[in-house]
């Protein structure tokens, strides 16, 4: 049924209009590969978001005080309030062991930071050194904030791996060596760089000095005020709840409206984590209906092509009838030859496709935390691009072969 001359007849049939079905076969392959480009870029973007929420602990409630805008127990709105140190055990105690740490973090802004005849300005930060946990980080050299800076306040701090770079030569220059923060020497301990660009605290860990915390407190006279909380809980339970205890705990503390969302802004690393798959399913959906709409408007032009090549082998087709061609034959045959065109074109353009994923891999190379990374074509996408690209291949032809069995060799006869 299958034979040689059989394919050789349908491969003839394709190149004697060969400038036409190239034509229309570059609608296919146009299509399926921005379908693949589309769907690797997908998958490249959600690789990049994955990575960068993988160290993310899921289980942290971020706190960070505002103006009021509602007022409360006679005190008017627009009130500029800020978090005490302390009211951590408070929320410890109230929760009853479902607090794993708090992390506090306090802000002093963009200040001075010299070493020699180097001045810049970067963020100064308090932070406890909880915070080591609370925000993936990288250690380049040296050590993290511990107990013992935070219960004597030493004059100690570590740099972010742009300041280090700025102030010293090299890391091992910049270790146990000191910088000048407004007058006070401190000694660096250590170097640091974010690994996480998901997490962002009001300043960039990688360009900025940090301090233990009841250092930078007394420092600056900021008199225990923090500008940001992270509470981490167990997972026992549903971090939502906890968190909108802690929240409401924090409001009752600190005289804030129990329905005033503006004064404290808090979220949690789930609802985000959420938001972020929500998001991607959203692209996901949108680029398959780009994708095949695409490839819809190349079956088309290979269903109008195929139309147009039955009208002109009218003649042919019915002498084949009068022949004994049985109908399943000439129906088989049409869609054969839209079938062929389709295949070749659109496996052309996913074999193209997928070649241009792997050079912009290569081109990306390993680099860490990027929000696009390793971009393909998983195996499931492009098994589903082929079974729907032969599905729409024969649907294209079955219509011009239905058109087809309507000729009646008598007709076709006379009308030549």
């Amino acid at each position: 049924m299958f034979n040689s001359d059989y394919w050789s007849e349908i491969w003839q049939t394709i190149m004697e209009q060969r400038t036409r079905s190239l034509m229309t076969a570059f609608g296919v392959f146009w299509g399926i590969f921005i379908l693949t480009v589309m769907i690797g870029a997908g998958m490249g973007l959600n690789n990049g978001v994955v990575n960068s929420v993988t160290n993310v602990p899921a289980n942290l409630l971020f706190m960070a005080p505002d103006q009021t805008s509602l007022p409360y127990k006679g005190m008017e709105s627009g009130r500029k309030w800020y978090l005490k140190t302390g009211f951590e055990e408070k929320i410890k105690q109230e929760l009853q062991g479902d607090v794993d740490y708090i992390s506090s973090v306090s802000l002093a802004g963009l200040q001075e930071v010299k070493h020699g005849e180097k001045v810049f300005l970067y963020d100064v930060v308090g932070l406890s050194p909880e915070y080591h946990s609370a925000s993936p980080m990288k250690i380049l050299k040296g050590r993290f904030i511990n107990e013992i800076d935070m219960r004597e306040q030493r004059m100690v701090c570590l740099l972010g791996q742009n300041v280090a770079t700025a102030l010293f030569d090299n890391y091992d220059q910049a270790l146990g060596n000191t910088v000048e923060v407004n007058g006070m020497m401190l000694e660096v301990v250590g170097i640091v760089r974010k690994s996480n660009n998901s997490i962002y605290a009001g300043f960039d860990l990688s360009a900025s000095v940090l301090m233990p915390l009841p250092t930078e407190l007394a420092t600056y006279g900021k008199q225990g005020d923090l500008d940001l909380c992270m509470v981490a809980f167990h997972q026992r339970k549903p971090i939502q709840q906890l968190a909108s205890k802690a929240v409401a705990l924090v409001k009752e503390e600190y005289s804030i409206h129990p329905d005033d969302t503006m004064a404290l802004y808090s979220y949690t690393t789930e609802e985000m984590i959420n938001q972020y798959g929500g998001l991607f399913s959203g692209i996901n959906i949108l680029i398959w209906i780009v994708g095949l709409g695409t490839l819809l408007a190349g079956l088309i032009g290979i269903s109008n092509i195929m139309l147009i090549s039955v009208k002109e082998r009218k003649l042919e087709i019915g002498v084949r009838r009068a022949l004994g061609a049985l109908p399943s034959t000439i129906l088989r045959q049409i869609m054969t030859e839209s079938l062929v065109l389709t295949s070749i074109s659109g496996f052309t353009g996913l074999c193209l496709g997928v070649i241009l994923l792997q050079i912009v891999n290569n081109m990306i190379g390993n680099v860490e935390n990027d929000t696009f990374y390793h971009p393909y074509m998983p195996f499931w996408a492009a098994v589903i691009s082929l079974l729907i690209l032969i599905a729409g291949g024969l649907f294209a032809g079955w219509l011009p072969a239905r058109n087809a069995l309507k000729i009646k060799a008598i007709d076709a006869l006379r009308e030549e």
